[in-house]
Formats: C-alpha cells, structure tokens, sequence
C-alpha cells in the first residue's frame, strides 16, 4: 500500500474514535479530524476547503463505512481555516448541526462588524510593535487566506467550559485558549483520552496567536500567559493520550507540556540578552529572532515575540516606553 493510501484510511485511535489525516497547503502539513462514534455521529473538526482535502474526508469517512451525509454534527476545536474551512461544505451536504466556543463564531460567519473590529485592532497593534507600513498588508492578506480556504458557515450551538458535549455523553468540553482565543478540547474520563486540537502538539510548539479582546475593548488577551496557563490546567489532570490536530498522538503529556515551559524563558533570556544592545521595537526583536522567517510569517512571529515580552512584562523584567504611538522596550 503506498503511503498517500495509507493516510486516506481512516485509524482507530481509541474506542469509537477514528482519526482521519486531511492535506492541508500549509507548511504545518495534514491536519487530523476525528469521528467521533457518540449518540451522534460527530466530526471534530473538517480541514481546509480544498479539493484535495474534500477528496480525503470523503475517502476516510467511506473506509469505515460511512458518507459525509451521514455526519450528525460538527464540533470545532477552534476557528483556523486548516480546522473549520470545509465546514459549510460538510453542513451543506449533511445537515449536521454545528457547535464551537463562543468566540469562534465571528470567524467562522466572517462577521463583517467583527472583521472591521478586528482590521482596526491589528493595524493598531502593528503600529504599536513598530511594523513598517508597506508590511500592513498583512492584515489583508488574513481576510484572502479567510476567504480562500473557508466559506462563510453558521455556529448553531456555543460550547461551554465543563460542560457535557451535546450527544456525545462521555465527553467533557474543557476550554483551552491560547493557541487560539476560541480553543476549546474534548476530554473521556473513563479512558483519560484528550482530543486536544492545537493546544498540545507532539513535533511543534503551538503558536500562542494575538487575537482581539472578546469585549473589543483596546485591551488584548495576554495569549502566552493564558495558553501557559491552560497548558498547567492539563498537565494537573490524568491524560493517557492526547489526540492532537496535527501529527501523532502523544502519551506523555506531563513531560512535553514541562518542556514547552521551559522553552519559553529560554526565550525570555534570548529577548534580555538582545535588550542589552538597546532599546528596540518588538518588530525589530522579532527580525532578530527570526531572521529567515519574520517576512514569510509575520503574524506567528510577532506573535511569538509579543507573547514573551508579556511574559518579561508582568514580572517588571522589562520597561517600555512610548513614542509617536510606537512602544520601545529596555531593560
């Protein structure tokens, strides 16, 4: 069998949970969706709105005997197009209701109120970090990526913290923000299983993405601190196994999130060191500390950066001041 065979097959991960690996043309690779075999047949997650991811989904639901028309509902771990762009698509053809954190819903109606909330957030931000003008153009390039590989789709239910999954009765929402605002996982306690989206990755650290505030207030989520914090959240909890969004399934979840904690005051002294030099704006920190790949990825990278200088930040490791509407950085 060759190895694009063996990826259309889908596998039985854990009792009536089967994985389907869905190609995605980003630079994270396939995506994982999972059906999930609940007084209601659910899909979490759906892949990008691509032929070929289409063409996967269909393939791996009929290896296990069923169509897309037979999916019930649709639960979303969080509101990327790699994870919700073919959502529509699937309720199109099969009716399912749809159900996601609350805050995914603007993103995944592409709200109109909402993305103008949000362009104005951004552009704010990036002036702040110090983002050359002729760079903005990024904030449109986000509404293309949107538009390109996901279609506008309705949010039927919104999901709670703690709360039981709708028709899935062994399974409890936990919400998991930081990779994303509207992150949330699904955990089984009687087998310790975590279907856990994006929030624990066994090859890669999650990119804790700045989003706007929930009550679109100027004050944005700390999305390093919270992600930090969620990932403490599952380390306390008994986990088996973490069924992730994105590669293979991981065992040892406890080591791998004591890991990525460390990880990030590793950066933290990084970021120090490079302020020893002088004052600097988070864009020029984020040339600095991703020299090959800030231009190509810029949203992730001062992403990145601004999650850890919120880190030095609350713990007064770190001073900023203000200039002509640009923040600086010192020690």
């Amino acid at each position: 069998m060759k190895a694009h065979e063996r990826h259309e097959i889908a596998t039985e991960m854990a009792p009536g949970v089967f994985r389907l690996e869905i190609p995605t043309p980003f630079n994270v690779g396939p995506v994982n969706v999972y059906l999930l075999q609940g007084e209601k047949r659910t899909l979490v997650d759906v892949g990008p709105l691509t032929e070929d991811a289409w063409k996967a989904l269909t393939t791996g639901l009929h290896s296990i005997g069923y169509k897309v028309e037979d999916i019930e509902q649709v639960v979303l771990t969080h509101h990327h197009v790699d994870h919700c762009g073919l959502l529509e698509k699937v309720r199109q053809a099969s009716g399912a209701t749809t159900l996601a954190h609350p805050l995914a819903a603007p993103y995944v109606e592409l709200d109109e109120d909402f993305m103008v909330f949000h362009d104005c957030f951004f552009t704010e931000l990036y002036k702040e970090a110090g983002v050359p003008k002729e760079k903005m153009i990024i904030i449109m390039k986000f509404h293309q990526l949107m538009k390109t590989f996901s279609a506008p789709a309705r949010i039927d239910g919104l999901l709670r913290h703690e709360q039981v999954a709708p028709h899935l009765s062994e399974w409890q929402v936990l919400y998991t923000p930081g990779h994303s605002q509207s992150h949330l996982s699904l955990y089984r306690a009687q087998d310790r299983v975590m279907i856990g989206g994006d929030h624990i990755i066994k090859h890669i650290s999650s990119n804790a993405f700045i989003e706007p505030p929930r009550d679109r207030s100027r004050q944005r989520p700390l999305t390093l601190v919270q992600y930090r914090t969620a990932l403490q959240m599952c380390a306390d909890m008994n986990i088996e196994l973490v069924l992730s969004g994105h590669g293979e399934p991981v065992t040892n979840h406890r080591e791998l999130v004591l890991s990525r904690l460390q990880k990030n005051w590793e950066r933290t002294d990084t970021l120090r060191r490079l302020l020893e030099r002088g004052e600097k704006t988070a864009y020029e920190l984020t040339a600095l500390l991703f020299p090959t790949l800030y231009e190509k990825e810029l949203p992730l990278t001062l992403s990145e950066t601004l999650g850890h200088l919120d880190l030095l930040t609350i713990l007064h490791q770190v001073e900023i001041r203000e200039q002509d509407g640009v923040l600086y950085y010192y020690l």
